[in-house]
């Protein structure tokens, strides 16, 4: 979004990069610098893509009078160009300036990072094995292992006072 004080005609050369509803018949010198720019970076000029009235098309009036131009713009990556719902100017909007604001509406579509495939992902537990008495047992047996090999490194409060000292310095 900018303001390029740019008016963007609606000439035939000009659609590949902007729509057909400019409140313009004919690109001013900043105009075909921004239609120029455009075709460069393959944007897409938005604001002149919506038919609205001309009370909401204009963005900028000129001081003193009751005319009105169309000379801020939108620009979006040819990309994501069907991303942009509307265009619009809003009149009523107190922002201090004699441009009106512009507002895009965006819908964006977030698409799924992966798809889950058959074989992947999380592995099952085979809750079988721990219900029989036999798997009871090896269970109980090796939890025990475990438990006393953590009770031969870690001999209760003197190693809790050890891991003190060694944050504390």
């Amino acid at each position: 979004m900018g303001d390029f004080n740019a008016k963007v005609g609606r000439e035939e050369c000009r659609h590949k990069v902007s729509g057909k509803y400019s409140l313009h018949e004919h690109s001013n010198e900043n105009g075909s610098f921004v239609v120029q720019f455009a075709i460069r970076n393959n944007f897409y000029i938005k604001s002149t893509t919506f038919p609205h009235k001309t009370i909401h098309m204009g963005t900028w009036k000129i001081p003193g009078s009751t005319e009105v131009n169309q000379i801020d713009h939108v620009l979006v990556s040819a990309r994501h160009a069907s991303s942009i719902i509307d265009v619009r100017n809003s009149i009523g909007a107190n922002c201090d300036s004699d441009h009106y604001l512009v507002k895009a509406k965006v819908r964006e579509r977030i698409s799924r990072g992966w798809k889950h495939r058959a074989g992947c992902g999380r592995r099952k537990w085979d809750s079988e094995l721990i219900t029989s008495p036999e798997g009871k047992m090896r269970y109980r047996a090796s939890l025990e292992n475990k438990l006393e090999e953590t009770k031969t490194i870690e001999s209760g409060p003197l190693y809790m006072n050890k891991m003190w000292n060694d944050v504390k310095e």
